[in-house]
């Protein structure tokens, strides 16, 4: 296990560091930056602007850029804002926070509603359960989180779940797409294993439909659950730009818009490392869960590393 998490941090390492040099160079590519807007201010001329980007050393090469944002991370020293003026660190970790709550929340709403759904649809495929299950997951995965956002904020409009700070319709409108994947993915794995044998030979010493479901048929399926909640994250973190954005959620997301719009380049990017790492631990933890609930998977990854 302590080989396959090493293992795994390294690799999240490397792609850190891929993912942020890549980020970096897209804002270079896109041009302009934060002072680039005080070229249109009369009160400030050029020789200020061309001063303050030697303070801020945007005047160097891209390469040289990314190496001083770079090793200040790994420091822990994530720059200054310039639209915010102060430290990237103290905008960054409070939203991460708040984003991580509403991710869980929405993860959890998903995960137990499917979950329950599921095994009661599976118990009698093709009835009005399951066919009320089959509506659920088309309307969740056609319905795009904006829509959904929008619809939620309409519906919602004047009650107290409408108000800032309330998580309760973003976490909702966040946890829409899980449910079509997790309730599939439910259906389909207890489906297979009611059709096992061990189920059969379960009914035969007779055993309860629920005894059988729960203790039977739930635990083979839930191997792939967990695979997927742990990947949901990366879902969870970019879907979060736009709910927060139209819920007012005070994470992330909302937070990388305020970002692009100003141009602010340390506080974007330690926005994309901070989700780029929560994505990765999420992943980590999937493997790690996963390899726990299959001993068979813990054997092939032990040989594999």
């Amino acid at each position: 296990m302590l080989k396959l998490i090493s293992q795994r941090l390294a690799e999240s390492a490397v792609s850190l560091v891929v993912v942020t040099l890549l980020v970096f160079a897209l804002l270079a590519v896109a041009g302009g930056d934060a002072l680039t807007a005080l070229s249109n201010d009369p009160l400030a001329s050029e020789a200020t602007i061309e001063e303050m980007r030697q303070v801020y050393g945007l005047d160097q090469p891209l390469l040289a850029r990314y190496w001083r944002w770079l090793s200040g991370a790994a420091r822990g020293d994530l720059g200054e804002s310039f639209f915010y003026r102060t430290s990237v660190a103290s905008l960054v970790v409070p939203r991460l926070m708040k984003t991580i709550t509403l991710g869980l929340i929405a993860l959890s709403f998903a995960w137990t509603s499917s979950l329950a759904l599921g095994l009661f649809a599976a118990r009698r495929p093709g009835g009005g359960l399951d066919r009320l299950c089959e509506l659920v997951v088309t309307l969740t995965a056609s319905t795009p989180r904006i829509v959904a956002a929008l619809a939620l904020l309409a519906l919602a409009s004047g009650t107290s779940l409408a108000t800032a700070g309330s998580a309760a319709l973003p976490a909702f409108a966040l946890s829409i797409p899980l449910v079509a994947l997790f309730l599939a993915q439910t259906r389909e794995g207890v489906g297979e294993a009611l059709k096992e044998d061990f189920v059969r030979t379960a009914r035969a010493k007779g055993l309860s439909e629920r005894a059988i479901l729960l203790k039977h048929a739930l635990r083979p399926s839930l191997t792939p659950l967990v695979t997927i909640f742990g990947y949901s994250l990366g879902s969870v973190m970019s879907g979060s730009v736009i709910v927060e954005t139209v819920l007012n959620w005070p994470g992330l997301g909302s937070l990388s818009v305020n970002a692009v719009r100003s141009r602010d380049v340390p506080l974007l990017m330690g926005v994309v490392l901070m989700t780029a790492m929560a994505v990765f631990i999420g992943n980590l933890i999937a493997d790690v869960l996963l390899s726990v609930s299959d001993p068979r998977l813990r054997e092939t990854s032990a040989r594999a590393v």
